[in-house]
């Protein structure tokens, strides 16, 4: 695994500073896909320190979630209508458009709720743009500290106990999979 994190470093370390257009991208094109953007926000924690990393994270994530907002939007909203039906997209945009902002926020800081599922929601909804990016830009903060930072962590371990950091990464992985795996359930059964 040390060659793992080797490699990426001096893949990145060979774009020079191409890596701080392939970063954010990756992170875009994971936060419109998805696909949980843990790992590329602590690679870039990792790899770009917590200060860099997080701005890295949070441009990819920004970019990511408003080309998921501006697809639903284009896209989405009308597939909905025609699935099921005006009166019912419209239902929903009362409802989005009650929640407001504080809704919208609010919703950021709750973990379980996926980001890429708010984002894709948001664009099929009648959320205006500006709430939704002013919203998106606060309400990502938390998550992109966190896990950027996380990322720098693993670094400094990795550097000094490989099989620590090992453990550590796995013992993550784990957590991540059973969190997911109860998720699942959870949405099964309710």
């Amino acid at each position: 695994m040390d060659g793992f994190f080797a490699n990426i470093e001096l893949w990145l370390g060979e774009l020079g500073v191409w890596a701080y257009v392939v970063a954010p991208a990756v992170m875009a094109a994971v936060s419109v896909l998805p696909i949980p953007a843990e790992a590329p926000a602590m690679a870039n924690g990792m790899l770009f320190g917590a200060v860099g990393g997080s701005v890295v994270t949070w441009v990819g994530a920004m970019a990511g979630a408003w080309m998921s907002y501006e697809l639903a939007r284009i896209w989405g909203r009308p597939l909905a209508t025609r699935m099921i039906g005006a009166e019912t997209v419209a239902k929903v945009d009362i409802t989005a458009d009650k929640a407001g902002w504080w809704g919208l926020l609010v919703l950021r800081f709750i973990p379980v709720i996926a980001f890429t599922a708010l984002n894709w929601g948001a664009g099929l909804c009648a959320v205006p743009r500006g709430r939704f990016l002013w919203t998106t830009a606060l309400g990502i903060v938390p998550g992109v500290v966190l896990f950027t930072t996380s990322g720098v962590g693993i670094s400094a371990l990795w550097r000094r106990s490989p099989p620590l950091a090992g453990g550590v990464v796995m013992a993550l992985v784990i957590v991540m999979l059973v969190w997911s795996v109860r998720r699942g359930e959870s949405r099964a059964v309710g």
